[in-house]
């Protein structure tokens, strides 16, 4: 006679043992993202302009508000 075992969290019966696959979610696309000219963005940078004064110039180039945090988001992590 064996001993039954409790069976771990989302195991089921007749369920080889190991990891389940999570369900897949559908991709909420998110706020879109705004065009900018980042060549411009990168010329700034390369000037050796802080992200702050990046935006400003920008602003005064295109006529188009940006946050430094946009300029921040665009340089280094896109």
């Amino acid at each position: 006679m064996t001993i039954p075992r409790q069976l771990a969290l989302g195991e089921v019966i007749g369920q080889k043992k190991g990891k389940a696959e999570p369900k897949s979610r559908p991709v909420s696309p998110g706020r879109p993202r705004r065009e900018l000219d980042v060549e411009l963005l990168r010329e700034l940078r390369a000037k050796g302009y802080g992200f702050k004064r990046i935006a400003s110039a920008y602003t005064k180039a295109t006529g188009e508000y940006i946050s430094h945090t946009t300029v921040r988001e665009r340089l280094v992590y896109g």
